[in-house]
């Protein structure tokens, strides 16, 4: 059936780069829906619940600090629970913790002991820190690139320091322990972690999309075939018929934009793998992220319910576990071998004892961004007149990088030169 009410912008998908653009175009007062394939907002930011344990789509946390987050969410609202600024650096059952003593007083005597990393490398990291301070944080995205790697060997830092602390921890962030990232993104990233730390929503990521998509039109299970441009507007064909807007915003999974646009607008995709454990003993009491200084399967861990004990039922415990990349194991390999790595830190009788919650495989958890990827981004016009992209693909992977790619496709529509202006991760 055709609508025939025109609407001023129809946005397909609602992640959290489309979610962005529509709150702020409605506030402008313009009449916006938002039309999403699956039954769930939030893309690849969302829960769900498994036997009462609220697990998130992969080992996610917020940034508090970075600007668009601040300019769109209420962050008061999401009742934001902060990770401990601190890790625990994992070799087998050996285990050491490295943190800012300043906002983890807890972890000061670990980190002025510990030998993970050496008294210049501690040094080093205080320095570093110091320097990346001193700008505003969007110009740390600009100027000379090259990999993290040669960046932080050109500060001097040792191979102990890089395969101990930085390929398990920028690993979580990047999805690659390689560490041939673009060395702009890991000084914005830490200087995002230095500012405000990490934290997650109490009840779960999905309270992020949630709170952005308060009062609007969304309508789920709705998928887009295909749009048509008349030159005063757009038809949008949908799997319920058609809708007319005077604009629209493509802001779905690279692969559903390209076939929608008819251009290619992925930049590739970097996969990762999630296990989630519930225990009904205390296996570690341990709040803080564990990196495993090893090779191996595991990245990163995170006994989350050290830190939120709300996200399960009572007396029950829960491990999530990250293993970068896809893999080609059916489940059951993979639980066993990830099983095998946790025996490494926790002994058998401890993890027989554990229950496997899930086993989760994001294909497309973010795309690669090597030094210099941002030269190659595509921009929000497309080949079709009245419709826009926006995607993390326009700016960075991440959550700063979708909420300020929807930002900028509303600001295109509501010709806002001021949000036009502001700088990548300003």
């Amino acid at each position: 059936m055709h609508d025939t009410r025109q609407l001023d912008t129809v946005v397909v998908g609602a992640g959290l780069a489309g979610l962005t653009a529509a709150r702020i175009l409605s506030r402008a007062g313009q009449r916006v829906r938002v039309l999403e394939a699956s039954g769930v907002l939030g893309g690849r930011v969302r829960s769900r619940v498994v036997d009462g344990f609220t697990l998130d789509a992969g080992y996610q946390v917020l940034f508090p600090s970075y600007p668009a987050v601040k300019r769109n969410l209420d962050l008061e609202a999401l009742d934001l629970v902060p990770i401990p600024p601190s890790a625990a650096v994992r070799r087998g059952k050996r285990e050491d913790v490295l943190g800012d003593p300043r906002r983890d007083p807890a972890a000061l005597p670990s980190t002025l002991t510990t030998g993970v990393l050496g008294v210049a490398d501690k040094l080093r990291v205080g320095k570093l820190a110091l320097e990346l301070l001193l700008p505003p944080p969007h110009t740390l995205l600009t100027g000379p690139d090259e990999t993290t790697e040669s960046y932080l060997r050109g500060q001097g830092f040792s191979e102990a320091a890089l395969n101990n602390f930085f390929r398990p921890f920028f690993g979580g962030i990047f999805l690659r322990r390689e560490l041939d990232t673009s060395a702009r993104l890991f000084r914005y990233y830490l200087r995002m972690l230095i500012d405000g730390g990490a934290a997650l929503p109490r009840a779960g990521m999905s309270a992020i999309p949630q709170q952005l998509a308060k009062g609007l039109d969304v309508q789920v299970n709705m998928r887009v075939t295909g749009l048509t441009a008349h030159g005063s507007h757009v038809t949008v064909q949908t799997s319920a018929g058609e809708v007319d807007a005077g604009n629209v915003i493509v802001a779905t999974d690279p692969n559903t934009a390209a076939a929608l646009l008819g251009q290619n607008v992925s930049r590739g995709s970097l996969g990762s793998t999630y296990l989630y454990y519930a225990a009904d003993q205390e296996v570690d009491n341990q709040p803080r992220l564990l990196l495993n200084a090893e090779t191996g399967l595991i990245n990163n861990a995170h006994w989350l319910s050290n830190v939120l004990p709300g996200r399960v039922p009572p007396g029950q415990h829960l491990l999530a576990v990250t293993a970068l990349g896809n893999h080609a194991e059916d489940d059951a390999e993979l639980d066993a071998s990830v099983r095998g790595e946790l025996e490494h830190w926790y002994g058998e009788a401890a993890v027989s004892g554990l229950r496997t919650l899930a086993v989760e495989r994001i294909p497309h958890a973010q795309y690669p961004q090597p030094p210099g990827y941002a030269a190659t981004q595509p921009g929000h016009a497309t080949g079709i007149d009245g419709v826009l992209l926006a995607s993390e693909v326009t700016s960075m992977s991440g959550i700063q990088g979708a909420m300020e790619s929807g930002e900028k496709a509303a600001a295109i529509v509501l010709d806002d030169l001021a949000a036009l202006s502001r700088p990548r991760g300003g």
